[in-house]
């Protein structure tokens, strides 16, 4: 290995981990954070009273995209899904987060 070849395998091994630490992650430690149970409540009643589309995470990591239709008890919704064809009851207690548009 010529003199050049080895500085520049030792001048590039910083650049690969600045690299890695910048723009690389590990899945294993990727984490959301839930909003508080206040913030989703507020939003769903947000969305509901503005007749709003939103994108609901829940806990087990699944999502949905619709429309709240109905308010059932302070804890319980009626969401609609997107095409307008699967009607799901959504506790406060199982949503992860809300957003809104």
């Amino acid at each position: 290995m010529s003199k050049f070849q080895n500085f520049a395998s030792q001048a590039a091994q910083p650049l690969k981990k600045a690299f890695h630490y910048l723009f690389a992650y590990d899945e294993d430690r990727l984490t959301l954070r839930g909003d508080s149970l206040a913030v989703n409540l507020a939003k769903l009643q947000l969305a509901f009273l503005k007749r709003q589309y939103l994108l609901v995470t829940l806990n087990d990591g699944s999502w949905r995209v619709g429309k709240i239709t109905k308010r059932i008890s302070p804890s319980r919704f009626v969401f609609c899904d997107a095409d307008n064809k699967i009607f799901y009851q959504l506790d406060i207690n199982d949503i992860l987060t809300v957003e809104l548009p």
